[in-house]
């Protein structure tokens, strides 16, 4: 697929231009670098960033450090894993990594170039974040390891080649679990009993992979959450600082970013023992946060 071509000539380059990284380094360096970019387009597509913002990057030289000044941008905007080159109390280590690397412009710009209209086959305004998953699944069977003369190998994962590949779970099947369990939980209860400060519910799947699971899950309460406010009356969960309903152009109710966000923090966990499965479940769930925003509703929270 596209997104293993990417991943060669990035491995390829960045092992070539930073002589000291280490195959873990590599490995994080060549998948964040994918992850953003990809999040950033998905973004411009649903109008929640300037269309072409990264198109325009071919047009003239150091392309890595102009699209660095786009990823600090999306830090200050987006707060998330994703982007995370400051110290901040409480959270996970900030990425120091990967704003000192060097990338050759041609890269990138190929790269970038494979992003649009008529390169691209993708139309990313409509890529639901379960493809997004069935995309990612391939590309994770695979890592990155560096011979004897710092230059990179992509190869299969032993542990797939082990069990003969990756195996995706099909929507029908995480659809049906979810509603019989997450279902199950939740009946007969109100938002304030599963949301309790001290005790919320809490969903965990102890081997997510590229997160299936979990965002089925996380589907499942968002629209479990909205139906339960419509019910008890929308008016009073539009009001207030921080109100969880907004009412959109067609009359229909919607949850807001900011509880959209609260009710992933809340209830979701994941563990993996691949790294990037993990980060990959990041980057859906972070999409699906973003699902149906503009540019103007996400500024303004």
């Amino acid at each position: 697929t596209e997104i293993e071509a990417w991943r060669d000539a990035l491995a390829r380059n960045i092992a070539l231009r930073n002589p000291s990284l280490s195959t873990r380094e590599l490995n994080f360096a060549v998948q964040t670098t994918i992850d953003r970019i990809i999040f950033l387009r998905i973004c411009e597509d649903r109008g929640v960033e300037d269309y072409a913002k990264l198109m325009a990057l071919q047009n003239g030289d150091k392309i890595y450090s102009r699209l660095m000044t786009l990823f600090r941008n999306a830090d200050e905007k987006y707060n998330s894993g994703l982007f995370h080159f400051e110290p901040e109390k409480g959270r996970e280590t900030h990425d120091s990594l990967t704003p000192g690397l060097q990338i050759d412009d041609k890269v990138l710009k190929d790269l970038l170039k494979s992003l649009y209209y008529p390169e691209s086959p993708y139309e990313f305004s409509v890529v639901p974040a379960d493809i997004l998953g069935q995309v990612y699944e391939q590309f994770l069977g695979k890592v990155i390891r560096l011979t004897a003369g710092h230059q990179a190998k992509v190869e299969d994962k032993p542990e797939v080649k082990k069990a003969g590949g990756v195996y995706y779970t099909p929507t029908y099947i995480v659809d049906y679990i979810v509603k019989n369990t997450v279902g199950k939980i939740l009946e007969g209860k109100t938002p304030a009993e599963i949301s309790k400060a001290d005790h919320p519910v809490r969903i965990l799947d102890p081997a997510c992979g590229s997160g299936s699971f979990l965002l089925g899950a996380y589907e499942y309460l968002l629209t479990w959450y909205r139906d339960e406010y419509v019910k008890a009356g929308p008016e009073k969960y539009a009001k207030g600082k921080e109100p969880k309903l907004y009412e959109s152009t067609g009359g229909a109710w919607k949850l807001t970013t900011s509880e959209r966000k609260r009710i992933l923090l809340s209830h979701i966990y994941g563990v993996d023992i691949d790294s990037q499965a993990v980060e990959v479940t990041k980057l859906s769930l972070l999409l699906k946060v973003l699902e149906g925003e503009t540019k103007d509703s996400v500024s303004t929270q």
